[in-house]
């Protein structure tokens, strides 16, 4: 089964059904939702759309959803904590390669886990420091 990570920005197009999710990112969600794949979510991903709602720019709703993804590895879509091989990884990710935190430890979690990321991030695509899906 085929295993990948997503950035913030491709699970909240993808829940919100955006036209703008890269074909790369829809197909592996397609196959989430069909059993064919699972995608990992890195918890920071949760923080981060707290903050987006707080700004006022994700809805509450899409909020909602992303809080009831499962925490169990069974799940096609689910939440991975940020643990200590993940911190190790971010370590490899300095800011003049990718320069939000966040994005490193999302980038990091892809690394860790030898896992592409679903990524529309120009910054992790550039660096070539993680395998990102196309």
């Amino acid at each position: 089964m085929k295993r990948y990570v997503s950035d913030t920005q491709c699970i909240l197009w993808h829940l919100t059904g955006d036209h703008r999710l890269p074909k790369a990112a829809r197909t592996a969600f397609n196959a989430a939702e069909e059993g064919r794949a699972q995608i990992l979510v890195p918890s920071i991903t949760l923080v981060e759309a707290i903050f987006l709602v707080q700004r006022q720019r994700v809805s509450a709703s899409v909020l909602a959803q992303l809080l009831v993804l499962s925490d169990t590895p069974d799940a096609n879509i689910y939440v991975v904590p940020l643990d200590v091989m993940v911190a190790r990884a971010v370590s490899d990710f300095g800011p003049s390669a990718i320069p939000e935190l966040a994005d490193r430890i999302i980038a990091a979690t892809a690394r860790a886990l030898n896992l592409p990321l679903l990524t529309t991030d120009p910054a992790i695509q550039e660096s070539g420091l993680v395998k990102v899906a196309k």
